[in-house]
């Protein structure tokens, strides 16, 4: 499918100077795609040029490289007896204008077609930051051809959404695609010792860029195999192994989906341009307009957007909810020779093309599920009905010396993943996600899921009409509510022993004391009281060299009472909640030259279903009188933080806790017995270690209220980043290491708290956290989306001592006039651009899903100490690379970008040539929306 790329440059505006004579700058720019390069004509002595007799610059390329190579402008200053200076550069990516040219219902004989980005771009310098804007005009277009051997996957889109996306419909879920790429990194090779540092880092950007289009093409390859038309829940990661090279790794969800019908655009809603404007006029009026030949990419199937709706999935009936019983493990779970990979392991950088010819693999339903290689699904948010058991977390790590790419490693975890998903009786592991930690040249991988029995035949679309319950059904409309926590396994089957209790809603079947999953909760399982982040960090000291093999080794020996201190840390500040589930799990492991830490955060509930929680309690000799006041201490903080969060219910404790719990302190288990009961409930305090352990969970602290699916905000959500780093403490043994990693954490929140001050009362979706040990420092990146709650009535705000807002200033900001958030919203039309971490925009219409970017940004400067340090440099870095990626969103149509992440991939500074740098990776889904 070849492919033509038209380009035009409008003007320009607040350039720099550039000629210190005339205080002006002699623009021009350079547009460059693949190994072909066009010029504009020099706009002389202006720092607002405009390029007034301008016209299209045309490339003709093939379709593979439309999706690898992005388009490069290069913002010049023409100099008549000198070289010409560099400005900044504006980096696009075509991907999102491929997905929408190749999904955009247009007529065959339209006079101009293709999608089109167009609005000012901020021109991005390396070394300087954004230097002005751009106002440009891409559009792209496509020549069908039928190629059953072609290398792209134009028709693919891709959603980072982790569920279906909001406004369609999904026809069936095929499965699990991954892909990875290795190439070198530009920073070690031999031409960047000649190179400045400016062109140093555009060629790490532009290679760093050049990797995610491909990992993203090869992706939709497997997805178009599979018969799927998009790929949803997708992740990409990059993997710097140094001097190895740069490993980029994309997992995601195959799925079929149809976009639901909506009555026709509001006018209102403001163009960025006129030529987007024009447009989308072009579209909607070719809206009814009748296709011409199915698309290979679609494999066989129609496209995104049919005239009429596509037929459901046909699977023969299989009751899923039998499935636990009649799962059975094979002799050898690691054998993988029962399905082909069809090339999912084997491609390297050089063999970009190897996915058109791959053997078809069989789609994800009830018949050959458990047939399937890697039966994940990497969607944390699923229809009711979806899940019918939730077994409970599964995870599998691995250390390794960095020798670029680790193919081979990958798929042992994931073998292993799923070895342990059917030991615990479930037929898929849902949630799946994967992270790499390197120092040096190891490499700790992990892989993490939620194994679960799931019901293919269910109705993916229920949530499309119907809008869910926070805290679960009301009355007795839904019977099997309870259902995703009854344990798949029956008592004494499982692969460990565990403390199950009868359900305390339906007293039929068997729940477990603790519940921990890595997907979100299910929007109808019903919980008391509202929803809490908690964190847990644990820290061991190494005690070998950090490189070569003796540091693997040390670091594979550690690991495992590293997961065991953080489980049973995690477990004792769930207890101390007054919870009993926690949700959105995610375990970060940062390896450093002289310590291992791990982080785990999720979102913590008080289910129905599962027994009540009680304190933890401590074991030491009954002269001991610090013990009896610690005791004493926590059980004061475990009703206070009971009643805080409104787990204190009455009636609960008679109703449902009662033999449970009763059973499960009577019967000592043995003595190596690692199950979830004994480690919660008991803390020893023989160590001075556990002493200051004990005392640290009898301190009451704010814990901020999330919420998985929030209600109808008052204000626009808000994104946020807070960045901690610090000198992390190492004397003595591990345990003094973890307690300064949990005072550092705490300290990070604390941040996050003092910056979201003025949006009380507020909620935050499920924050992220990104940890880093750069040499003998800490460093804490925690990102989320603040969403502004509407006030009951005119009443004075009553800030309580678990608030995290109750700060002096609040009551300044109570006194002052009437804020902005504060007006109705109801009717409007966003005229900025929102970024939130959640699928959707609260309160909010989503009009239509246009497509997902992701941008990759390099920066490096020589005047830190300037900027405010290393936290000034940061800081002023994001807020360019949140503005870039804005521009972007309007410039595609949209004015929300939902999904939102944003990835530190690396920060480094050297303070002696007061000089740092840092690499960041941001992107999300564009929509456009209206209140």
């Amino acid at each position: 499918m070849p492919g033509k790329i038209k380009v035009k440059v409008l003007a320009g505006r607040n350039l720099p100077v550039m000629d210190r004579a005339s205080d002006t700058t002699d623009a021009f720019v350079e547009i460059k795609f693949g190994g072909v390069t066009h010029k504009t004509d020099v706009c002389r002595k202006s720092l607002n040029p405009h390029w007034n007799n301008t016209e299209w610059y045309r490339f003709e390329v093939d379709e593979s490289e439309l999706q690898d190579e992005p388009l490069q402008l290069r913002l010049m200053d023409h100099d008549t007896y000198s070289a010409n200076d560099a400005i900044g550069k504006v980096v696009i990516s075509l991907a999102p204008l491929l997905a929408r040219e190749a999904n955009n219902p247009k007529s065959t004989t339209a006079p101009h077609g293709g999608a089109v980005l167009s609005g000012w771009i901020p021109v991005f310098d390396t070394m300087h930051g954004i230097r002005g804007e751009l106002n440009v005009i891409v559009k792209v277009e496509l020549f069908s051809d039928f190629n059953k051997y072609k290398t792209s996957s134009c028709g693919v889109q891709f959603f980072h959404c982790p569920m279906i996306p909001p406004g369609y419909r999904a026809n069936s879920i095929h499965g699990f695609v991954e892909e990875l790429v290795v190439n070198d990194d530009p920073e070690y090779q031999w031409i960047d010792k000649i190179r400045t540092p400016r062109a140093s880092n555009e060629a790490r950007q532009v290679a760093f860029i050049k990797l995610s289009n491909q990992v993203q093409r090869l992706v939709g390859l497997k997805a178009a195999e599979l018969g799927a038309n998009a790929v949803v829940g997708y992740q990409q990661d990059f993997d710097l192994e140094g001097e190895a090279g740069v490993v980029a790794r994309a997992v995601g969800t195959a799925v079929s989906i149809t976009p639901i019908p909506t009555p026709s655009y509001p006018n209102n809603i403001p163009p960025c341009t006129q030529q987007s404007e024009r447009d989308r006029d072009r579209c909607d009026k070719d809206k009814g307009s009748p296709r011409h030949a199915r698309h290979e990419s679609y494999g066989g199937r129609d496209p995104p957007n049919p005239p009429a709706p596509a037929p459901a999935m046909q699977n023969p009936s299989l009751n899923a909810t039998s499935t636990p019983m009649g799962i059975h493990r094979r002799s050898s779970d690691s054998d993988l020779s029962v399905t082909p990979k069809g090339g999912s392991l084997n491609t390297s950088a050089g063999n970009v093309g190897s996915g058109g010819g791959a053997i078809l693999r069989p789609s994800m339903n009830s018949n050959n599920l458990d047939m399937l290689e890697y039966p994940f699904l990497t969607m944390t948010e699923f229809p009711p009905g979806f899940i019918v058991h939730i077994g409970g977390t599964v995870c599998a790590r691995s250390v390794k010396l960095a020798e670029g790419g680790g193919e081979g490693a990958w798929a042992e975890l994931r073998t292993e993943l799923r070895a342990h998903a059917r030991a615990l009786r479930c037929n898929a592991v849902i949630a799946y996600s994967d992270s790499a930690a390197i120092c040096e040249d190891v490499c700790v991988l992990s892989a993490s899921g939620t194994a679960a029995v799931i019901n293919l035949d269910c109705d993916y679309n229920v949530e499309c009409e119907q809008t869910p319950a926070q805290s679960g059904p009301k009355g007795g409309a839904e019977a099997d509510a309870c259902s995703a926590a009854h344990v798949p396994y029956a008592p004494g089957s499982g692969p460990y022993r565990a403390e199950l209790s009868l359900c305390a809603q339906c007293r039929r079947a068997r729940v477990p004391s603790v519940l921990l999953a890595t997907c979100a909760k299910p929007s109808t399982m019903p919980t008391h009281g509202k929803a809490v982040t908690l964190t847990a960090v644990a820290a061991r000291v190494r005690r070998a060299p950090p490189t070569a093999e003796p540091g693997a080794r040390d670091i594979s020996d550690q690991l495992p009472f590293l997961e065991y201190e953080l489980h049973k840390l995690l477990l004792a500040k769930l207890r101390m909640q007054g919870a009993n589930a926690l949700f959105s799990l995610c375990t970060r492991v940062a390896v450093g030259e002289r310590c291992v830490v791990a982080l785990a955060s999720g979102a913590a509930y008080r289910l129905r279903a599962l027994p009540p929680p009680a304190p933890p309690a401590l074991k030491a000799s009954e002269s001991d009188r610090d013990a009896t006041e610690i005791q004493r201490a926590l059980r004061d903080a475990f009703n206070a933080n009971k009643a805080a969060n409104g787990y204190d219910v009455a009636g609960v404790s008679d109703m449902s806790g009662g033999g449970a719990l009763a059973e499960a302190e009577g019967e000592e288990p043995p003595a190596l017995d690692l199950c979830a009961d004994k480690d919660a409930c008991v803390l020893e305090l023989d160590e001075a270690e556990d002493v200051e352990t004990a005392k640290s969970l009898c301190v009451r602290r704010g814990h901020m209220r999330v919420y998985s699916r929030p209600p109808p905000a008052r204000a626009p959500p808000l994104a946020f980043a807070q960045v901690w780093r610090a000198r992390l403490t190492l004397s003595g043994q591990g345990g003094a290491a973890s307690q300064a990693a949990e005072r550092h954490v705490a300290r990070a929140l604390d941040g996050v708290t003092y910056k979201l001050r003025r949006l009380n009362p507020c909620a935050l979706a499920i924050p992220k956290f990104q940890l880093e040990l750069p040499e003998d420092e800490i460093q804490l990146v925690v990102s989320g989306t603040a969403i502004p709650l509407p006030e009951p009535g005119a009443a004075p705000r009553d800030l309580r001592d678990d608030d995290i807002f109750a700060l002096d200033e609040e009551q300044l900001l109570r006194n002052g006039p009437a804020h902005d958030e504060d007006r109705n919203l109801v009717g409007q039309i966003p005229t900025t651009v929102s970024l939130t971490t959640l699928s959707d925009v609260s309160g909010s219409r989503a009009v239509r899903r246009i497509c997902a970017i992701r941008l990759l940004f390099v920066r490096e400067t020589t005047t830190v100490r300037e900027m405010g340090g290393l936290s000034g440099f940061l800081h002023t870095f994001t807020c360019e690379v949140l503005a870039i990626a804005r521009a972007h969103t309007a410039a595609l149509g949209g004015n929300a970008l939902t999904s939102f992440y944003l990835t530190q991939l690396m920060l480094q500074d050297n303070a002696h040539k007061n000089q740092g740098q840092c690499l960041l990776s941001v992107g999300g889904d564009v929509v456009q929306i209206t209140y």
